[in-house]
């Protein structure tokens, strides 16, 4: 059964929300169902608690972390974004769209994250868009 789990997070010096979508477990636990577009520290398929406060439920504690990554996107150029985001797909990434030009991406586990880095990192450098590493489970061998 997929509910709405609230994240609660510290954003520079605010206290910010966001609602993700989750699955309940038969554990009782629940698993991360969608991409977090803001939330930091937590990925797709990511395994924890919740508690509830007047009917609502709120992330408690990661449970098991699932070794996806997230990276969250901004793009300058629209006129790029399908280009990117097809490569990203090529890879082997999800992703979600927010808000024009947002982009929150999903890295599975058992894929090469340096060659996701090495791209994004040249459309950074092209003025395409930005982006930050919101969840990175990967080990990267070297400095890109």
């Amino acid at each position: 059964m997929k509910v709405k789990v609230v994240l609660v997070f510290k954003n520079n010096d605010r206290i910010e929300e966001e609602a993700i979508w989750a699955e309940k477990m038969e554990d009782g636990h629940y698993k991360v169902d969608n991409i977090p577009f803001y939330a930091p520290n937590l990925a797709l398929n990511d395994v924890f608690s919740v508690k509830e406060d007047n009917g609502v439920l709120y992330f408690d504690q990661l449970i098991r972390m699932s070794g996806h990554s997230t990276v969250q996107l901004v793009f300058f150029k629209e006129t790029e974004v399908n280009e990117s985001m097809a490569i990203l797909e090529n890879f082997g990434c999800s992703w979600e769209g927010m808000k024009d030009q947002m982009y929150s991406v999903d890295v599975p586990a058992e894929l090469d994250y340096a060659k996701v880095k090495r791209f994004l990192n040249e459309q950074l450098e092209k003025g395409i868009l930005d982006f930050k590493e919101a969840c990175l489970m990967h080990q990267i061998e070297s400095e890109l």
